[in-house]
């Protein structure tokens, strides 16, 4: 053993200290930032060591500070000492203040410095920000201006937005964007860098019979990638994707573009919300340029159903997911799609027994009228997901012969078992003579 080892073995030397300032500063990112503060005691190596870590994490209060106003006053203090040293990544998160500290003489005003926070880390030049607003309570509206030359990631939960107009092209590298069960109370948006969107359960403006021609447009030209899940309101309308590979659209049971039963009611916006001839594509044209696609939606949503009637060749599209959708009476729709998609390699249809989809399948002499007008000459693989019900069994069975006057053979088409026990389901895979009694293996007919 040399003596440099000796001398750490017995306590006599600091090896840790001899590392490089990047290596210490990574350490020192993976702590709670008041504890990286602490190790400016440690020696005279570390004192400041932590100005210029990388990394920030902003999230508080509880368990490491008596009160809200401790830890406010430990992190503007941290600001100030810390100046504007250049950040990799930031994460500014309220705290729990009505909740946390009940009982205390006065309750403090909660977030007070959220907004002062995520100011200095854009001034700090960072990379990438997570903000996340205080779930418990109500959302707070992000006023901060997003002006950055060097934001590259913004990943925004539980916040809302209250301006007509959100621009990002005040963040001209930024291509990645997350918001999450946000609130979204805007006319337009406008992402002009973005190559990554993801919409996760966000509410949407909900509006009345005046405003039927409303709903948040969306403009992201560059988007290769994106998720949008409607949490609640009108489904937004996606302008031009002209570079979109992959998209995965959700439309939740509270979206409100549906009919909920209305029996020829002409108020029904559902049904009759948009004159003959008026109705413009709200998602289909704008991602008919992706390459993989999944659409799935609540029975009654409507958006799929219209925007079939008037949306372009998917000339790229390669891999499709659908549920229930495409159960429209006669199973017109599910035709149409094939109509559209000429290079379709694999298709998933997700099935369950609905109302809808069981009253389905009316009008046999209309499918083989429309199914002589195409081929699917490249589809290689048809995945028909399904529950273990006999009704349900019939309409796979009905989709089944689509597939074969259209000429897919019976051995491309795989089925997958769908219990339905109380909460997830589990898939199995199951022979096709569980739904095909003529099945033998040997092709199509």
């Amino acid at each position: 053993m040399d003596k440099k080892m000796k001398a750490s073995a017995a306590g006599g030397e600091d090896r840790i200290s001899d590392l490089p300032d990047a290596l210490l500063h990574h350490v020192l990112s993976l702590l709670p930032v008041d504890e990286a503060v602490r190790t400016s005691v440690l020696a005279r190596r570390w004192r400041g060591l932590w100005k210029g870590m990388p990394v920030l994490r902003l999230v508080g209060p509880k368990k490491r500070f008596p009160t809200a106003e401790d830890f406010d006053r430990f992190v503007n203090r941290l600001i100030s000492v810390r100046g504007d040293l250049p950040l990799v990544s930031c994460k500014v998160a309220a705290y729990l203040t009505w909740d946390d500290y009940a009982g205390e003489p006065e309750e403090p005003e909660p977030n007070i410095y959220f907004d002062s926070w995520i100011q200095y880390a854009l001034a700090c030049k960072v990379k990438m920000l997570k903000v996340v607003d205080d779930l418990v309570g109500s959302e707070t509206e992000l006023i901060v201006p997003l002006v950055s030359q060097h934001l590259t990631s913004l990943d925004v939960h539980y916040v809302c937005l209250g301006k007509d107009t959100v621009d990002f092209s005040s963040c001209p590298v930024l291509e990645d964007l997350k918001m999450q069960e946000c609130g979204l109370w805007v006319r337009s948006m406008s992402f002009p860098s973005l190559k990554r969107l993801y919409l996760v359960e966000c509410n949407f403006p909900e509006q009345g019979r005046a405003h039927l021609d409303h709903r948040i447009r969306i403009s992201a030209p560059g988007v290769v990638s994106l998720r949008l899940h409607v949490g609640r309101g009108k489904t937004p309308l996606l302008e031009s994707m002209p570079l979109l590979e992959t998209a995965c659209i959700e439309l939740s049971y509270q979206c409100k573009d549906q009919c909920r039963g209305c029996g020829g009611d002409a108020s029904c916006e559902g049904c009759h919300g948009y004159p003959d001839g008026s109705y413009r594509s709200v998602l289909l044209n704008s991602l008919s340029n992706a390459v993989n696609l999944e659409l799935t939606d609540e029975p009654n949503v409507y958006i799929y159903k219209r925007d079939l009637e008037c949306c372009p060749i998917f000339g790229r599209l390669k891999t499709l997911l659908v549920d229930m959708w495409c159960r429209a009476i006669d199973l017109h729709a599910l035709v149409h799609i094939l109509q559209h998609t000429p290079i379709l390699e694999k298709l998933t249809l997700q099935l369950r027994s609905d109302e809808n989809f069981l009253n389905a399948g009316r009008g046999e002499r209309k499918h083989a009228r429309i199914e002589q007008t195409f081929a699917c000459t490249h589809l290689k693989e048809v995945n028909i997901e399904c529950e273990e019900k006999l009704r349900v069994k019939d309409k796979v069975r009905q989709i089944v012969k689509i597939f074969r006057k259209i000429g897919i053979l019976t051995e491309k088409i795989s089925f997958k078992k769908i219990p339905r026990p109380e909460g997830c389901y589990h898939f199995e895979v199951v022979s096709p003579r569980a739904f095909d009694d003529n099945w033998s293996g040997s092709g199509g007919e």
